[in-house]
């Protein structure tokens, strides 16, 4: 399987999908988890701006954003809040899986979706709580979440209105600023 996996990660292989459809094996994982259980999140905890945990004890990191910390404070606590809002205790959500399912720290990379539909990753984005992190190879709606970024900013609405992002998450993550 892993190697079925390098396989499809390789521009070769995406060459190939593209012009012949799916091979066997490879489809699967980009259409979402394998089995029901993984398919939905009871949410438990909201544990930051971008992750939260499921009753079943899965932890998931939404993918292709990144929210501001914790310690950056109040605006950690508003990401934390505005996801609450969309992903609030006991809600039901759906989980779908881009190409890499976990990462280092063993957490779901999962696009979110509302009982209504909406892709809570890209909502978070729109009402601005979240900036792009695209980490290839998941990408599936890249496009989606930069067109929300930009709106936001456009719009000043969220953390745009006051503070700007003026320190990114990656960079507060790394000691770049306070």
């Amino acid at each position: 399987m892993d190697m079925l996996r390098r396989e499809c990660r390789s521009r070769g292989a995406v060459l190939a999908l593209l012009i012949a459809g799916a091979q066997p094996g490879c489809g699967e994982e980009r259409l979402g988890p394998p089995s029901t259980s993984e398919a939905s999140c009871t949410v438990s905890t909201v544990i930051d701006g971008d992750s939260l945990r499921c009753a079943d004890g899965r932890e998931l990191r939404l993918l292709l954003i990144d929210a501001p910390e914790l310690g950056q404070t109040p605006w950690g606590d508003l990401a934390r809040a505005a996801l609450l809002g969309l992903a609030p205790i006991a809600a039901r959500l759906s989980v779908e899986l881009d190409v890499e399912h976990r990462d280092d720290f063993g957490r779901y990379l999962t696009y979110l979706h509302g009982s209504d539909g909406t892709l809570v990753n890209e909502r978070l984005a729109w009402l601005g709580y979240a900036v792009p992190l695209i980490i290839p190879p998941n990408g599936r709606y890249e496009a989606r979440i930069r067109a929300a970024v930009a709106d936001a900013e456009a719009a000043e609405r969220g953390l745009w209105a006051e503070w700007r992002f003026a320190c990114l998450p990656a960079d507060y993550r790394t000691g770049r600023c306070t």
